[in-house]
């Protein structure tokens, strides 16, 4: 046997024993896995410095999570599912209050007006993204415009997905309570409600780091939207809330065909919201399988416009049973004695519940970058998996606490789809695909029209006057 010392080898591979890399260590430590003799060097002990494929499944506290990490999970099907999930149960809800001050024909020519252009801004997003080569809002801003003003999309972003969560609380807090008692249920009051789901079944579902993992939830909450849209019509068609039928409410109607004034920013705000998953653009872009503009715009696309056809249902039976009585969550219109309504409610209610965690993915996704601009010496810790599901906790129970106070949802979605939505739908969107492309691209570049810069810009000009309007509307009106 040799004199020299023992030599320690350190495997460094990166993915399931791939490229090997000897390292010598004289520090004594690591694993006796795979002794060798070598000629030259006694012993050699290898360091494992990766983790099998079995051991995923059981990650430590000190594991790390970081958007370079997404996968592309997501399949064709599975990425439609979910912007219906995201999209449908908290627009189906206030569309027909939001009509209130506006006629069917304005208001459908509105909600058309909306699809077209959040799903263009969805293409947008993930044409910028390739563009940059950046994955997230606030490294595109950075690689476009500068990292010292990169905080404002992280700002307006978490701004948005914590009220977003706040209204979803609201509503299926709202529409829980109005159902229980229907089912024998009086004690679950709507602070009940709201208690026990934030503890399950969203507190483990808000820690998931993976948007295809909710998929199945997801068809589920598309299936009880589904659902609240044909029990309305029944409703709509057999009277049973006019005048002579067993629920009759003396519904109040006027002239609504043409209407079109300054109520209708409600309805604006309203479709901001409804169209409103573009906080997590980035990520469904990055989780989509073999993703490409042109392919996850088709998508998009198609999601959008079956979104639409369910708003037109909703809005259309619910203010023609209720008219201008119509509430900013619909289903609390209709009795507490309607069986059908309280399936209604309650399947709408789990539509919003296993909705909120893809709202909640992109809370906390923009907490932790927006930390980790503001103190970058904890950046390692922002990324372990520790420190992300403690800050999960705190913030659902803020959320929580909040929508146990606050009664309105109405209110939160007029703010939040006014000031927040239509900022990070429209206004964010084309002012980076615009910066995206006179840094990045040459002029005369195939890929960008001038044109289409400058419908570009007229369409983020229009976001930024509606924001302000929006908001006056909301709190004056």
């Amino acid at each position: 046997m040799s004199d020299s010392p023992k030599r320690i080898l350190r495997r460094g591979t990166v993915a399931h024993g791939q490229i090997e890399k000897d390292v010598e260590n004289l520090s004594g430590y690591g694993s006796t896995d795979d002794p060798k003799k070598t000629p030259s060097a006694g012993k050699l002990l290898v360091r494992r410095n990766t983790f099998n494929e079995g051991e995923q499944d059981h990650k430590t506290k000190f594991s790390t999570w970081t958007i370079d990490q997404d996968e592309e999970s997501m399949g064709d099907i599975s990425i439609v599912i979910n912007l219906l999930a995201d999209l449908t149960p908290a627009g189906v809800l206030p569309l027909a209050s939001g009509m209130v001050g506006t006629g069917y024909v304005p208001s459908f020519v509105l909600l058309l007006l909306f699809a077209g252009c959040a799903a263009y801004m969805m293409f947008l997003i993930s044409r910028t993204m390739e563009i940059t080569g950046a994955k997230s809002h606030d490294k595109i801003w950075e690689k476009c415009v500068g990292y010292a003003s990169s905080w404002v999309p992280l700002a307006v972003l978490m701004s948005v997905c914590f009220g977003n969560c706040l209204a979803y609380s609201c509503m299926f807090g709202d529409l829980f309570s109005g159902c229980m008692p229907g089912f024998g249920l009086s004690f679950a009051t709507r602070t009940v409600c709201i208690l026990g789901l934030s503890i399950f079944p969203l507190l483990p579902l808000c820690m998931l780091k993976d948007l295809s993992a909710l998929a199945p939830t997801s068809f589920g909450a598309l299936i009880a939207v589904l659902y609240m849209c044909v029990m309305m019509g029944i409703r709509y068609f057999d009277g049973s809330y006019f005048p002579g039928g067993i629920y009759h409410t003396e519904p109040k109607w006027n002239d609504h065909t043409w209407n079109f004034g300054i109520q209708t920013l409600l309805l604006v705000n309203t479709l901001a919201v409804g169209f409103l998953c573009h906080y997590n653009g980035c990520k469904y872009y990055r989780e989509y399988v073999d993703h490409r503009p042109t392919k996850f715009g088709g998508r998009v696309g198609l999601a959008f416009m079956t979104v639409a056809a369910i708003f037109v249902a909703s809005g259309l039976f619910g203010y023609a049973t209720f008219g201008t009585d119509s509430s900013g969550v619909i289903l609390n219109n209709y009795s507490s004695d309607d069986f059908l309504a309280n399936i209604a409610r309650l399947g709408m209610g789990f539509a919003n519940v296993f909705s909120f965690p893809l709202m909640f993915s992109g809370l906390r996704e923009s907490t932790c970058a927006l930390l980790s601009f503001l103190y970058p010496e904890n950046q390692d810790t922002y990324d372990t998996v520790l420190f992300q599901n403690s800050l999960s906790i705190v913030m659902l129970a803020a959320v929580t606490v909040l929508a146990v106070i606050v009664t309105d949802a109405s209110t939160v979605v007029g703010l939040v789809g006014s000031i927040c939505g239509i900022g990070i739908i429209y206004v964010i969107p084309c002012f980076l695909f615009v910066q995206a492309s006179e840094t990045f691209l040459s002029q005369g570049d195939s890929s960008v029209n001038p044109k289409e810069l400058l419908l570009v810009k007229t369409i983020g000009f229009v976001g930024l006057v509606l924001m302000p309007a929006g908001a006056c509307a909301t709190l004056l009106l």
